[in-house]
């Protein structure tokens, strides 16, 4: 067992027997023992490989093992639907040559080709059934789905063997800010394309393009910058109205009305009119009123967004502020030019006195056409733009002391298949200790099609990149945050303010960042992940240890496998009451001392079903599996005290909208494939909220009965707002600015 796996075990220990503080030993320091550890294990897992004939035991229907070389060996493919896949051809990368043969492959990639043959689809289908998978139907609508259900829990177990063996983890990122403009990407290829050396002075670095080209002079890269642009799209133009009524509570007079308007819409354009106590405002807005119109058209008390009262209470607290006590109510939200325009000219021509923001009337009012397009053309400058995501910054990191001509020809390969036909620029940057990759690729090809980031996707490129770094010789592999149990990672803002914030006194942080960056940087544990996650990770340790043994995998990467795994499940043993509890053994209870609703004996269950929910295809099935989470959720309240409801409730209420946000997407999908469209880009889940989302019960406010005619109105209502959502969808699909995408 590696010195890096040693520490990790032994930091579990630690956590497990409460010590405040963990930190990641690092036992390299030790090179003689490391040393021969390394050479017992990559012996015994060698003699394993050759005695079981290049692959272990096989399952029924497993291919070979990814080592084997030969015209049958499997690859462990991200879009694959199988356990292992099969290779369509019997082609091998140059590059690959050394790391396919068995007698110079590095012992992880050899356990790691051995448990992923090794693995058992039919137990694994077994233990799905009785977590509650095999419905009624499921057989008949979703073997696709199980199948890559499947190939995906193979590569995760054999992904954990590797990193058991020694092997290091994948580390793939989308850096924030991206390039969205012909200048912001100038200045990112200059990033990309210059370091400083020794003396400080930046100098040009060997930057490849798409063809393997350097681009060693200014001109060179002046003319790929030219062409990778072309694919960039202009700036989205904010077209966001809303229309607000607002009831004053007494006499106003002209001059304090308009200014309290003003200051309650900020710099914002705006029109009104005054009709006794009720006043009519048409405004721009920076709120994106899409989502808005969606909720007012399909009623407010149907809706759970809060976006219009918390717009609403702003603007009547604003007003107040101002002198002029008066209640907001917005009453319609258009989002496209053309409406815009139109609902402007409707309000002129419906409205008496119509007058700006400076209290003087609309000129030409008697014709609304005029008026409103005279209007609008004065409002245009003051509209605020959004780009649009035009480009990518990705890197490719792996540990130090790897070979960074491997690393960059894994990086190459992952963007060939992973970004056929988008233009990229690839640097090395060596003045870092780990190796780092930067590449700039374009978000849109020369053909128009667009390159998404969706966390899907996110986990398919971690996992090409990890196989393309093994054909290249590197042992890495694709694990999950969640099989560490480790800290989130902390973005690069998150660095730099605490750094600022350590030398400036005068900056201010807030302690979450500070703990977040400290946590990382110390290499601890998350102990919330151990509390609510502890029995998930066990298992799925247990899991890799059994297929390992299956396999025929012996010796230091089974040792570190099992010593994972049991000190998860001494973890569980704790929680439970089960062996000497220690202070750890209360690592799940609130500040009072009381237990929390984190240490239920439910949220296994729990989570095990809300683990299953990636693994829904379709609407139904994911239906299916968001009534078996609120049947968990009904049972655990049922069974809580008083005084956890409260947490419980906001837990519940988190649950239930990644549920909703995920049979959004897949109902957005469905209806895509349905018209012929499957290639579309899918919507965001934020933007598919407002989506045909079925009721959210609440058994604490029982349904209304409803008449025939209402059930009809609504019925018709809501076809109507489908089919008005799917034109706009077809006219503009967008991608959303993504929050974080750090892995």
């Amino acid at each position: 067992m590696s010195g890096r796996l040693a520490g990790y075990a032994a930091e579990i220990e630690r956590y497990l027997r409460g010590q405040s503080g963990v930190k990641r030993e690092d036992l390299d320091a030790d090179k003689s023992l490391t040393g021969a550890r390394r050479e017992a294990g990559e012996f015994q897992a060698m003699k394993s490989y050759e005695r079981t004939g290049g692959g272990g035991r096989l399952g029924h229907g497993q291919a070979g093992s990814t080592l084997g070389g030969g015209r049958n060996a499997a690859r462990s493919s991200p879009g694959g639907t199988g356990v292992a896949g099969s290779s369509g051809s019997g082609k091998t990368p140059k590059s690959a040559v050394a790391a396919t043969s068995p007698n110079a492959a590095s012992a992880p990639i050899m356990v790691y080709g051995a448990t992923l043959a090794g693995f058992r689809p039919e137990e694994e289908e077994d233990d799905w059934k009785r977590r509650g998978g095999g419905g009624r139907g499921a057989g008949r609508a979703s073997g696709t789905g199980r199948a890559a259900r499947v190939a995906y829990q193979a590569r995760a177990v054999a992904a954990r063997a590797g990193y058991a063996a020694g092997a290091q983890p994948a580390v793939f990122k989308v850096m924030h800010n991206p390039p969205s403009t012909k200048e912001a990407a100038a200045r990112l290829l200059n990033y990309i394309g210059k370091r400083e050396d020794e003396k400080g002075e930046k100098h040009d670095i060997e930057i490849f393009d798409e063809n393997g080209q350097v681009l060693a002079t200014g001109a060179a890269r002046k003319a790929f910058l030219e062409t990778f642009c072309e694919t960039f799209k202009p700036p989205l133009e904010n077209t966001n109205f809303i229309e607000v009524r607002f009831e004053l509570a007494g006499e106003v007079t002209d001059a304090a009305l308009s200014e309290a308007l003003n200051k309650a819409f900020g710099a914002k354009p705006f029109i009104y009119a005054q009709d006794g106590q009720t006043v009519q405002v048409y405004a721009h807005t920076d709120e994106r009123a899409g989502p808005l119109a969606r909720v007012l058209a399909g009623g407010r008390e149907n809706s759970r967004s809060k976006a219009l009262h918390k717009i609403e209470a702003r603007l009547s607290e604003a007003m107040g502020a101002a002198g002029v006590v008066a209640k907001a109510e917005v009453t319609a939200a258009v989002s496209r030019e053309p409406k815009a325009k139109y609902f402007l000219q409707k309000f002129i021509r419906t409205h008496n006195q119509v007058r700006n923001a400076n209290g003087e009337p609309v000129p030409g009012a008697k014709n609304a056409t005029k008026a409103a397009a005279s209007v609008y053309e004065q409002w245009r400058p003051q509209f605020s733009g959004r780009e649009r995501r035009n480009a990518y910054h990705l890197l490719f990191s792996a540990r130090a002391g790897t070979d960074a001509n491997a690393v960059m020809a894994a990086a190459r390969a992952v963007l060939e298949e992973r970004a056929p036909g988008y233009k990229f620029v690839l640097a090395h940057h060596k003045d870092t200790k780990h190796v780092h990759i930067h590449a700039m690729v374009q978000a849109r090809s020369a053909d128009g099609e667009r390159l998404k980031f969706y966390k899907p996707d996110l986990v398919a490129w971690r996992e090409t990149f990890a196989e393309k770094a093994r054909e290249n010789g590197i042992a890495m592999v694709a694990t999950r945050r969640m099989d560490h149990a480790m800290t989130r990672p902390f973005t690069k803002e998150h660095a730099g303010a605490y750094s600022r914030a350590q030398s400036d006194p005068r900056y201010q942080v807030s302690a979450r960042t500070v703990e977040r960056v400290e946590a990382k940087r110390q290499r601890r544990l998350d102990g919330q992940s151990l509390v609510v996650n502890g029995d998930a990770i066990a298992a799925a340790w247990q899991k890799t240890v059994s297929t390992m043994r299956t396999a025929g995998v012996v010796g230091q990467a089974l040792t570190a496998a099992e010593s994972i795994g049991n000190n998860f499940l001494q973890f569980r043993r704790d929680r439970a009451g089960e062996g000497q509890a220690g202070p750890a053994a209360g690592r799940g209870a609130d500040q009072l001392g009381q237990k929390s609703f984190l240490s239920h004996p439910g949220m296994r269950e729990l989570n095990a079903l809300i683990g299953d929910l990636d693994m829904a295809q379709t609407p139904l099935e994911m239906r299916r599996q968001m009534a078996r989470v609120n049947q968990a959720l009904d049972n655990m309240r049922e069974t809580l005290p008083p005084a956890h409801q409260g947490q419980f409730e906001e837990y519940r209420e988190e649950v239930n909208d990644k549920m909703h946000d995920r049979l959004a997407r897949l109902q957005f999908e469905r209806q895509q494939q349905r018209r012929g469209g499957g290639g579309g880009e899918p919507t965001p889940e934020r933007e598919a909220r407002g989506r045909d989302l079925p009721t959210r019960d609440d058994p604490r406010q029982p349904e209304q009965p409803r008449t025939g005619t209402e059930q009809r109105a609504k019925q018709k209502d809501a076809k109507k707002q489908k089919a008005q959502q799917a034109e706009e969808q077809d006219r503009k699909t967008q991608r959303s600015n993504d929050n974080d995408y750090e892995r």
